[in-house]
């Protein structure tokens, strides 16, 4: 059973394409490279080419909202299209580092959420700071028909499950591997296994026992064993059930070594 890292930055990586062999040999058999401007998409998209078993998405990340330019949404689906993009995001609302006005934001999400339905794309969305806005705009603009993902979970239960009535799935990072990560590892067992994605969030958010160094695709397994962990259920079954979720919602295929 191959796993799927459903959230990696692969451009912010030194060596992408060692990053995804050593993926490979540690049992990751997809991974999703993900977009937060349009240099990036094309980036992720350049990489679907270039390592069989990558995928991408094409999004703007809340901290770029203040550069959206006349002509970026029509480039976006462009993009989308041309590239068999498997989602639009990483888009949301950040209103913790607040990099970008919020009214800029709240603009970006809402033509990503149109975008995202116009394509038939599911949505990756980037939370922090700002659960009622992000529950608002999903549900008031109808991003249930499409479905998606908020990844690296930060909400509670009551998110969760409000989430998981609109079609959408929850991100787990390296986070759930950490000492004081206590209410996460409660929290998903309040969430069916179901509509839960593993992700790394690489460079980011390195797992035990790589905390403070790079994060890269191979670490997934490490966000799997602690997700078994916490739910008691053996590594395989979630392996799988995450996976069939992945495929599910992106529309990936089953693919042979």
């Amino acid at each position: 059973m191959k796993l799927i890292d459903t959230h990696a930055h692969l451009d912010l990586l030194q060596d992408p394409a060692g990053a995804f062999a050593r993926a490979r040999e540690a049992g990751v058999g997809q991974v999703i490279s993900i977009g937060i401007d349009l240099a990036t998409s094309r980036k992720a998209a350049d990489f679907t080419r270039e390592m069989r078993g990558v995928f991408c998405t094409v999004g703007l990340h809340p901290h770029e909202a203040d550069k959206v330019k006349p002509d970026t949404w029509a480039e976006m689906k462009l993009m989308a299209l041309t590239a068999s993009a498997v989602a639009v995001g990483e888009c949301g609302l950040d209103f913790y580092r607040d990099r970008s006005p919020r009214h800029l934001q709240r603009d970006a999400f809402q033509a990503q959420i149109e975008l995202a339905l116009e394509l038939g794309l599911p949505l990756v969305v980037h939370d922090r700071d700002a659960h009622s806005e992000v529950m608002s705009m999903l549900d008031k603009l109808g991003a249930e028909r499409v479905g998606g993902v908020v990844h690296c979970f930060s909400g509670d239960a009551a998110m969760a499950k409000d989430l998981v009535s609109l079609g959408f799935c929850i991100g787990v990072t390296g986070v759930i591997t950490y000492k004081n990560a206590k209410e996460l590892r409660s929290l998903v067992k309040q969430v069916p296994l179901t509509k839960i994605l593993i992700e790394t969030d690489c460079p980011y958010l390195a797992p035990m026992p790589h905390r403070g160094k790079d994060n890269e695709p191979a670490y997934v397994t490490h966000v799997n064993d602690a997700l078994a962990k916490a739910l008691g259920l053996p590594s395989e079954e979630v392996a799988q059930t995450t996976a069939d979720n992945a495929r599910r919602l992106f529309g990936l295929p089953y693919l042979e070594d």
